[in-house]
């Protein structure tokens, strides 16, 4: 058995060339280990065997566990593989509470949230089997040195919430919205990823689930939640994508969860002035302590995002039509001084014909 990397696999004697597809010796290296491939020369990594799935490389690591891309053995198509530490396996009542929501999760049939294909358990390691998706974790966008593109945000966080409507009307609780939770693909498709820790409404636990910087005040009491509580988890996300700066500070995470029941919710304009008062009333409805003062539910989010989005839109068809008017009146100055131009020269030959006869009678006159 393989212990090089955070979890157990099964390690191979052969297997295939990322690149070319020859088949490599590999039973002297470690998993992810990197070696060039002898016949077309690129670095290919060295995989690992969990189940039906070759891991080939790590994407990614949390407290419960890792995210990596793999390959389905039999279909031949890429995925991404969560498996939780063994801990968690050795509980059978977690265990089953995991596939319950990894059922509950496979049902959610929508573009904006990442699709778990199937569960398993290897070695007393849960893991997920999700679709593998191409592109950048928005964690990896957060700049406080930039001013940030607010309408694009908004078109970004219109298409998660799409995703959390159809969660909200199954009852089942996300538990942990975070910039890094939330990718998008090179079509500029945003996809909200790990249902896998979601909770049903309602239900209470011992562990606290979620992260320090998001994490919804009654979710951090140990109260009961439900989608409100991933209303405010989305809405101290973008906040921190829209301003660069994280909503709630801290020496400690529990500091930084304790922050938010001092302080009302943070005007994001502190920190990005540019941004219209519309968004930073949103988010701060969104990121209220009680539950009650945020918005009722995601479809009422999403109706204030998209309302915000066609005032964006109305103010470029009002600058199109500015513009549009100022070009016609662009035109129309430029006509009015070509028929002045016009008019003069016309005035000119006439003056000169008009001089021309004058002269002419004088002569014949004379």
């Amino acid at each position: 058995m393989e212990t090089q990397t955070l979890i157990r696999t099964d390690k191979l004697g052969r297997a295939k060339c990322e690149h070319c597809d020859v088949m490599l010796e590999i039973s002297e290296f470690h998993v992810f280990d990197e070696i060039q491939c002898p016949e077309c020369g690129k670095t290919t990594t060295v995989p690992g065997k969990l189940g039906d799935y070759y891991l080939m490389r790590e994407l990614g690591r949390g407290g419960m566990g890792a995210v990596f891309l793999a390959r389905d053995a039999h279909l031949e198509r890429k995925v991404a593989l969560k498996v939780l530490n063994a801990k968690f396996g050795q509980d059978p009542s977690f265990v089953d509470a995991l596939l319950r929501e990894a059922k509950a999760a496979a049902a959610l049939n929508h573009k904006n949230i990442v699709h778990i294909y199937s569960f398993g358990q290897v070695y007393d390691q849960p893991y997920f089997v999700m679709e593998y998706v191409e592109g950048i974790h928005l964690d990896e966008c957060i700049n406080a040195n930039e001013a940030q593109n607010e309408e694009g945000w908004l078109g970004i966080m219109g298409q998660v919430t799409q995703g959390l409507i159809l969660a909200e009307e199954v009852g089942l609780i996300h538990g942990d919205i975070k910039p890094a939770n939330i990718l998008l693909n090179e079509q500029g498709v945003a996809k909200l990823s790990d249902f896998g820790i979601a909770r049903f409404g309602g239900d209470q636990e011992d562990r606290i689930l979620g992260t320090p910087l998001y994490i919804a005040p009654e979710k951090s009491r140990g109260r009961k939640f439900d989608a409100r509580s991933d209303q405010f988890s989305l809405g101290a996300a973008f906040w921190h994508l829209l301003t660069g700066q994280p909503p709630y500070f801290g020496k400690t995470s529990r500091e930084v969860v304790l922050h938010r029941f001092e302080i009302p919710p943070p005007d994001p304009r502190q920190h990005a002035p540019h941004l219209s008062q519309a968004t930073a009333k949103m988010l701060m409805r969104m990121m209220a302590v009680e539950p009650e003062d945020r918005f009722p539910n995601f479809l009422a989010v999403q109706e204030r995002i998209q309302k915000i989005l066609n005032r964006y839109e109305e103010q470029r068809r009002e600058k199109a039509k500015e513009e549009r008017e100022a070009e016609k009146a662009r035109l129309a100055a430029e006509e009015a001084l070509k028929r002045k131009k016009r008019m003069k020269k016309r005035l000119g030959m006439a003056a000169c014909a008009f001089g021309a006869l004058v002269a002419l009678g004088f002569v014949i006159f004379r």
